[in-house]
């Protein structure tokens, strides 16, 4: 995927979750209620989700980094095995 499509695709994520935010506080004031978490707390739990999920991608990623690959087996390289 390209540089752009990649972009375009994170706007169109983003652009969905800003418009999810802006029902859900239309919804909330026609219903005369308050937020159930300050809006510091709730972008510090957010802040807190994306950190939690990238760290977590990056340790599963790890070791897979370190790890080289097998070598061919003589199937793969078409070429049969001399004992």
């Amino acid at each position: 995927m390209s540089a752009a499509g990649t972009t375009r695709g994170f706007l169109r994520k983003a652009g969905l979750s800003f418009a999810a935010g802006l029902l859900m506080g239309a919804l909330y004031w026609a219903m005369d209620l308050t937020s159930p978490a300050p809006p510091l707390l709730g972008l510090t739990g957010l802040a807190g989700i994306v950190l939690g999920e990238r760290a977590a991608t990056a340790v599963r990623d790890r070791p897979a980094r370190r790890r080289p690959a097998p070598p061919p087996s003589a199937a793969e390289e078409g070429t049969p095995r001399v004992p």
